[in-house]
């Protein structure tokens, strides 16, 4: 029998489109509020997108561009669109939703990435990951190339490009009075 923290793992996506939804009909988002968090949701897609051009999964472990900075850099870039869709939001339950959303899933799948990393790559992860940042990314220059848009075709990442534009256009046919709350 399944634990309740491997369902809760299993079905976070689901939460995240009912508290994504839920966020999108309460929100109450203004002019200011949709520009500040356009910026934030295409800068958390920028990390996301980056770190996603170096990352083969289960094959190697990633170590340069985005992972010279932090370990994560696919969850930081997560939380960054995250609060931009919350500030888009513009109320008190926006955040809400992004934070419990957030602290719920992300601290325990970064425990359970951090021992999975671990077994697999023993040392070669002990000494990375003592020179990298758990969470936020240290502020560096990144020396090491290496970005392969295949990796970020074979991670699908595009689909947080998609999702986000769909997310922005709600906010902005919101504010346009368009969709009425």
């Amino acid at each position: 029998m399944k634990s309740i923290v491997e369902y809760f793992i299993k079905y976070r996506s689901f939460i995240g489109i009912v508290g994504l939804i839920t966020l999108l009909y309460l929100s109450e988002p203004s002019p200011k509020s949709v520009a500040i968090g356009f910026f934030l949701i295409v800068t958390g897609m920028f990390f996301r997108a980056w770190a996603a051009g170096y990352i083969n999964k289960d094959d190697e472990l990633a170590t340069r561009g985005p992972y010279e900075l932090t370990r994560n850099p696919l969850y930081f870039g997560n939380f960054v669109l995250g609060l931009g869709i919350a500030i888009a939001g513009n109320n008190i339950y926006s955040y809400l939703i992004f934070f419990l959303y957030y602290l719920m899933f992300f601290p325990l799948l970064m425990i359970i990435e951090h021992n999975r990393l671990k077994n697999k790559f023993g040392q070669k992860y002990e000494n990375w990951s003592r020179n990298s940042n758990s969470f936020f990314p240290k502020i560096k220059r990144s020396k090491k190339m290496g970005f392969n848009i295949s990796y970020y075709m074979k991670n699908r990442e595009y689909r947080v490009l998609y999702f986000s534009l769909i997310i922005i256009a709600v906010f902005i046919l919101k504010v346009l009075k368009i969709i009425r709350y």
